[in-house]
Parts: C-alpha cells; sequence; structure tokens
C-alpha cells in the first residue's frame, strides 16, 4: 500500500537528479471502454511525443504500457536517463481526466489530453500529493465469527493489520459470539428470572463491559498509530451497537458506517474491500455535497463563482473547492489570471488564454489554497453555481 514514505523516497529520488524528468499521469481504468485494447499507451505515445521526451525513455514507459498487465486505475511514470519509477494506484487522480488536448510550450513543457497529464521537466508532483493529502484513510472494524479483525482501506487498496486486537481473548469472543441471540442481558436493562439469573446476568453485564473497554482503548491506540481519519464498524448488529456504545467521543466522531457481517466467516481482505467500495464511494460523494452545503451556510465568508480566482490571487481563499473534470479556461495578464477573457481585455490587449488545470498548481501553492476536488452531484451543482468556490480567511 502506497505510503507518504514510498512518496518520500521518490521525491527524495528525484530531487537529486540533474536535468529534465518526464512526470506520466496515465488513466488505465480497465473498466473504461476507452482504454480498451489498451488505448491509453496511445495517448501516452502522444503526449511524451508532444513534449520532446527522449526517444528511449519514450521506449521504457511504451514497453511497459504495451506489455506488462497492469491491473489499476491510474499509471503514475518518474522517468530519466537511469531513473524510472512506476506507481500503480488503484484510484482516478484530479487533473488527469479533464482536459482535452492542449500543449503549453517550450517553457511549461505540459501536455494536456484527455486521460492523460505529461510533464517534462522538474518533477510534476502535485496530483499524487493531492491524493496522499485528500484521500480519507478508513479503519474497518470487523467482528468475524471467529475474532476481531481490522483493515486499512486507502486509496482503494485494503491490507489486514495483522497485530490487532493480540490481546484479545478469542476464545471468550466466541462465546460471547455464540451465546449473544439467546442472552437475558440486553441494552435496556435484565430481564427478571429469578435471582440466580439476575445475578448471572449482573456478572455477565461486568464482563462484557470489561471485554469492550478494552477493546475499545486497543482501538483508540491503533487509529493513532495507523493515522485513520474514519472508522467504520463491520458485524452483527448487537455486537456492533454495543461496542459503539463503548467507543469516546473522539472515535464516535469518526465513525461514518456501522455494516452487517459478510455471509461467510474469515473473509480476505478483497472480499471485504468488494463489499466496502459502493458504501466508500457513497460517503465520499455526500461529504462533497455536504461541504457545499457548509459553505452556502458559511457566508460571506464563502463565495462561488468567478470571483472566487480574483479571492485566491489576494490571498483570501483557504479552501479552494473545484469540479473533477476541470476544463475551465483562464487569460493571463502581466501574471494576473482573469476568468474570463472580456475581464482580461480590460488590462491588456492580447491576454494570454490558458487551461486552468495548468496554472492551479502555481496559483494554490503560491497562495497557500488548499484543494478540494468534487464529483457527482456536488460537481453538478458546483457548476451550476459558477464552476468554482471558496472559504475564504478573511
Amino acid at each position: 500500500m502506497i505510503g507518504k514514505e514510498e512518496i518520500r523516497r521518490i521525491k527524495e529520488t528525484l530531487a537529486i537528479a540533474e536535468g529534465p524528468i518526464l512526470s506520466l499521469y496515465l488513466d488505465i481504468n480497465p473498466a473504461k471502454p476507452e482504454n480498451a485494447n489498451r488505448a491509453y499507451a496511445l495517448r501516452a505515445k502522444d503526449a511524451m511525443k508532444a513534449l520532446g521526451v527522449p526517444q528511449d525513455l519514450q521506449d521504457r514507459v511504451l514497453e511497459v504500457l504495451k506489455n506488462q498487465v497492469l491491473e489499476a486505475k491510474t499509471a503514475v511514470f518518474f522517468a530519466k536517463d537511469k531513473l524510472f519509477e512506476t506507481l500503480l494506484l488503484q484510484v482516478e487522480l484530479p487533473l488527469v481526466s479533464s482536459l482535452k488536448t492542449t500543449f503549453l510550450g517550450e517553457k511549461e513543457r505540459r501536455f494536456l489530453t484527455d486521460g492523460a497529464l505529461a510533464h517534462y521537466g522538474e518533477p510534476f508532483l502535485l496530483p499524487l500529493i493531492y491524493a496522499l493529502d485528500e484521500y480519507e484513510r478508513y479503519g474497518v472494524v470487523y467482528l468475524d465469527q471467529e475474532r476481531w479483525r481490522v483493515f486499512e482501506v486507502f486509496l482503494g487498496e485494503i491490507q489486514e493489520v495483522g497485530d490487532a486486537f493480540l490481546a484479545l481473548d478469542t476464545e471468550a469472543w466466541r462465546r460471547l459470539s455464540l451465546d449473544a441471540p439467546g442472552r437475558r442481558f440486553n441494552l435496556a436493562g435484565i430481564s427478571r428470572g429469578g435471582a440466580g439469573q439476575d445475578l448471572f446476568a449482573k456478572r455477565l453485564a461486568a464482563w462484557e463491559e470489561r471485554f469492550y473497554k478494552t477493546l475499545s482503548h486497543e482501538l483508540e491506540k491503533l487509529v493513532e498509530e495507523r493515522g485513520f481519519t474514519r472508522l467504520i464498524l463491520m458485524g452483527p448488529e448487537e455486537h456492533t451497537k454495543l461496542f459503539l456504545g463503548y467507543l469516546p467521543k473522539r472515535l464516535k466522531e469518526k465513525l461514518v458506517a456501522l455494516l452487517p457481517s459478510l455471509p461467510h466467516p474469515g473473509a480476505s481482505p478483497g472480499q471485504v474491500l468488494k463489499r466496502l467500495e459502493p458504501v466508500l464511494e457513497e460517503i465520499e460523494r455526500k461529504g462533497e455535497v455536504e461541504l457545499l452545503k457548509k459553505l452556502e451556510e458559511a457566508y460571506p465568508k464563502a463565495v462561488f463563482g468567478p470571483e472566487v480566482l480574483e479571492r485566491v490571487q489576494e490571498g483570501r481563499v483557504e479552501l479552494w473547492v473545484l469540479p473533477w473534470h476541470l476544463d475551465q479556461t483562464a487569460y493571463a495578464c502581466d501574471g494576473i489570471f482573469f476568468p474570463d477573457e472580456a475581464r482580461a481585455l480590460a488590462q491588456c490587449q492580447n491576454p494570454e488564454a490558458k487551461p486552468l488545470a495548468v496554472v492551479l498548481p502555481e496559483l494554490a501553492a503560491g497562495y497557500a489554497a488548499k484543494l478540494e476536488f468534487v464529483r457527482g452531484e456536488a460537481e453538478k451543482e458546483l457548476l451550476e453555481r459558477g464552476g468554482m468556490a471558496a472559504l475564504l480567511r478573511w
């Protein structure tokens, strides 16, 4: 699973390399018809040719694209001379699948087409760094019939945390799990069935409380160690809801879903991910819609439409929200970017038209604006509101 350490290693490797470097981001999602028969290889070839990438580098990239099985949604290449780094990501990246063909000249040396973003010069890491910073890291607690398991889900990949809940008494959990449907103790209280049964229920309640409190404490440490930003509980409803009651507030605030068990015990990480994928997609899209709603409620500290570009260049924008498929144009006059040609013409005679996706990285970094891209219903709403939004610092 790719992480910040891997990106740190790549950045350090690229930093000491001399001369221009090819940075290539390619949409290779096999589920898309436009990628049938490895059509992405042709897009990569066109992009590299337009940039004047040395033929040997082109050949090395095309060798991978044409002859290797790439089970991913996005392929990322960094290449020059003896340096050749390849990353396969299970997620799509912004700026990669948003533009019609655009080639910027010698100064910028960047080529964008629908499904490919190529840059030849300084390493271009923005789409990758954005993904690492913006994609949520999920912790999934799965209350299996046999044992408690934890999975980490990040950038479309899943791995089981092998050392999670090592202190758990698996035999005790098995007894609790099997006994749950017939127990007289429940969340509402204790059924009265004689003094002996009352005493048994009280002892069970005390043992159960210690059991779940211990697990809650272990999970809290795990969340801190692994950097989980969101939590999901999977398992029998009577157990997930009971465990939820013992979670501290800071963990409850991270919880985004309670899901039922899979039909068979011992599910593989791949089977767990398959069950999670539609849920995670729904959570992400819902969160983006809620973000736009919060921006609307934040007025006048939030703005929508073309004026956002002006606020960015005033240094006032804290969060800059943009559509995933970014095909807008900015017009430059003396280093200042305008959202339309008319405004630019009021400042200079021959404004230079540039895709916003091209100037976006420099603008965001230069004015310390955090980027957020939205898809689905949120993207539709944003386009209806002028194509961008921002939360202002002042």
